[in-house]
């Protein structure tokens, strides 16, 4: 909001306020709440909010086994600011492979933002059969995972 309707507020009483100077759009891309009439679905609040992750010195054989645990067939590769780097996928990984995250690692994965339509982007995902994307701020930092079902629609969580 701009300074000026800042000011005012703090003059109505409302504390804290704060002057957000990236914007609704950066708001809202965020994943950070809103008021206002309904809005059609959004892919965070399907997402699973604690997708698997690695950093980039960790070792492949070690992730594997923590995808293999967990049932999950992608892990986040992250820096210690858990910034997207890279992807890893299960069907591509070698369980003796002892080489660091970062030498297997898809670089730079496609990515969503939290806002973007929850229906669009299954189909989307649908139609370029894509099992699951990684959703993160406009900063890369990552905020969850979209699965969806082989028919496209929402994977349980």
């Amino acid at each position: 909001m701009s300074p000026r309707a800042a000011c005012r507020l703090e003059r109505l009483g409302f504390d804290p306020v704060y002057d957000y100077t990236a914007g609704k759009a950066d708001w809202l891309a965020a994943g950070l709440p809103t008021d206002g009439k309904p809005q059609p679905p959004r892919v965070l609040a399907a997402a699973d909010l604690a997708p698997l992750t690695c950093v980039l010195d960790e070792r492949v054989a070690v992730v594997m086994t923590r995808l293999t645990q967990a049932g999950r067939l992608v892990c986040a590769v992250v820096d210690r600011d858990g910034v997207v780097c890279g992807r890893l996928r299960l069907d591509r990984l070698d369980p003796s492979d002892d080489r660091p995250v970062e030498a297997v690692m898809e670089p730079g994965p496609t990515t969503v933002r939290a806002d973007a339509p929850l229906a669009e982007t299954l189909n989307r995902m649908a139609k370029r059969h894509v099992a699951s994307l990684l959703i993160t701020t406009a900063e890369g930092v990552l905020l969850g995972e979209l699965r969806r079902a082989a028919d496209g629609t929402q994977a349980s969580q």
